[in-house]
């Protein structure tokens, strides 16, 4: 049974879905070390900016805090924060008691560093700290000495500057915010082409399952074209390979079949390692059937008459022998030669014989009353049937053979055949053995052929006695003859 793939199941979807996702790590990792770069460029940017703010502050404010000019200094910080980004500054003096802030109450008191603080960058010239404000927005604390100018650099106090993080927060989401809409472009483009590629590769992978599915429904007649010279390409063509020898095997099993029946043509082809073609040794029944004065009737006839007679004669024969399970072994002229028991056996040969030969001559019957009615002459039939040892095989050369048996058994039926008129079934004392409790019959006189010493029984197949309906059918023909005959000689 054919499973069905549902479209998340399917090779297509996943190869997409695995593209898109490795194409989504990717850009999310992308997005991430941007923004750390991002981050630190701006924060090195703010802290330049709020450097040269603080040391400009420390250089003007180095003589007011010596003097005690506080309006100055008070000045000096409200400029400051007038800058973007400054959240605060504050001047301290060489004891950190805070001498200016743009919060009066501190003014006065002790410097406290907050308990959050923590250190980012520090150097001679000035440290970075970082401490959280309200809505936990980063502050960056910038502190930068104030010492004189004279020949001895001396420290008198020292600058604090807040630089708030909101703007490089700000910065960053814009960048997010960015990136994010390049990402779902390039997730988009991307998807497109990973439904391409994924089509170029799944699609002919499609194909071959089409292909595969449809040789397993029956369908040969599938020849897979992908051009190409990789994996898939060569896949393709063994493929083909195998459709076309399975196709050839169809062939010669379809030509098998008109001269056996379909079961029996199956049967050997699944037990063709039973068989031995080169020749053996089997006891087969043969069905010998001819027409009767058919050289004189064609005689009469045109040639193309002729082959259409005959064609729809051996058509009526061939399916009744196939019906039987027996082999059509040859097509001689006007006659037939039918085996049963080879090459393989099934079984109730001699019976399936005579049953076979009985439906022959009921098929005769309607053939000939339809040439009747067609104003063409009717084509009367004798059936010979004998039982015996056979060697059976392939007779003939390396360039041509052909399956058939051959043995003394065989020249018997064609002969009884031959004594056999017109309507008749003649078995031989063998066949009769075999199938005494199943047939009803009448002993002729035995018959001595021409160059044999031997007399050979032969009875006339009356009917079946399991099946009185088998007469009727039968001995329809006007050419039954139900007298005893004479010795024979032939």
């Amino acid at each position: 049974m054919t499973r069905l793939i549902s479209r998340f199941s399917s090779l297509r979807f996943k190869f997409a879905l695995a593209l898109a996702l490795f194409s989504s790590i990717l850009m999310i990792a992308v997005m991430l070390l941007l923004e750390q770069r991002l981050r630190e460029t701006l924060v090195q940017e703010s802290i330049d900016k709020g450097l040269g703010i603080a040391q400009g502050l420390a250089f003007n404010t180095e003589d007011p805090l010596l003097t005690g000019d506080d309006l100055y200094l008070f000045s000096a910080v409200k400029n400051a924060i007038r800058s973007a980004g400054v959240t605060y500054a504050q001047i301290l003096d060489r004891n950190r008691i805070i001498r200016a802030d743009t919060k009066m109450d501190r003014v006065g008191t002790s410097y406290q560093a907050p308990a959050d603080m923590v250190p980012i960058k520090e150097t001679a010239q000035f440290s970075v700290f970082r401490r959280y404000g309200p809505n936990d927005v980063g502050i960056l604390d910038l502190q930068v000495p104030i010492v004189t100018l004279g020949d001895q650099a001396v420290r008198i106090g020292e600058i604090h500057l807040g630089l708030s993080e909101s703007l490089i927060n700000e910065n960053i989401l814009k960048m997010r915010m960015y990136l994010g809409g390049l990402a779902v472009i390039a997730l988009l483009i991307g998807a497109i082409g990973a439904a391409i590629l994924a089509g170029m590769l799944v699609g002919p992978l499609t194909a071959i399952m089409r292909g595969v599915k449809a040789v397993g429904d029956g369908n040969l007649e599938q020849n897979i074209n992908l051009n190409r010279n990789d994996e898939l390409g060569v896949l393709a063509d063994a493929f083909n390979d195998m459709a076309a020898n399975l196709r050839d095997k169809e062939f010669i099993k379809n030509t098998f079949e008109r001269y056996v029946s379909k079961p029996l043509a199956n049967q050997i082809l699944e037990k063709k390692d039973e068989l031995q073609l080169g020749g053996e040794v089997r006891e087969v029944t043969i069905l010998f059937s001819d027409i009767r004065r058919f050289t004189s009737l064609a005689e009469k006839l045109s040639p193309e008459q002729v082959v259409a007679i005959l064609n729809d004669y051996f058509t009526r024969m061939i399916n009744v022998v196939s019906r039987y399970e027996g082999m059509v072994d040859k097509l001689m002229g006007d006659s037939v030669m039918a085996l049963f028991g080879a090459p393989i056996s099934l079984g109730d040969e001699p019976l399936r014989a005579i049953q076979c030969a009985l439906q022959m001559q009921h098929e005769g019957t309607l053939f000939n009353q339809a040439q009747k009615e067609k104003g063409l002459p009717e084509l009367p039939m004798g059936i010979g049937i004998n039982t015996g040892t056979v060697v059976a095989g392939n007779i003939g050369s390396s360039t041509k053979m052909e399956y058939t048996v051959i043995g003394d058994e065989v020249n018997i039926a064609a002969r009884m055949q031959g004594v056999a008129r017109p309507g008749e079934v003649l078995i031989s004392e063998k066949t009769y053995q075999m199938v005494a409790d199943n047939v009803r019959v009448s002993a002729l006189e035995p018959i001595t052929f021409k160059g044999k010493n031997t007399v050979v029984a032969v009875y006339r197949v009356d009917g079946l006695v399991d099946n009185e309906k088998a007469l009727a059918l039968i001995f329809a023909s006007k050419w039954h003859i139900l007298t005893r005959r004479k010795p024979n000689n032939y």
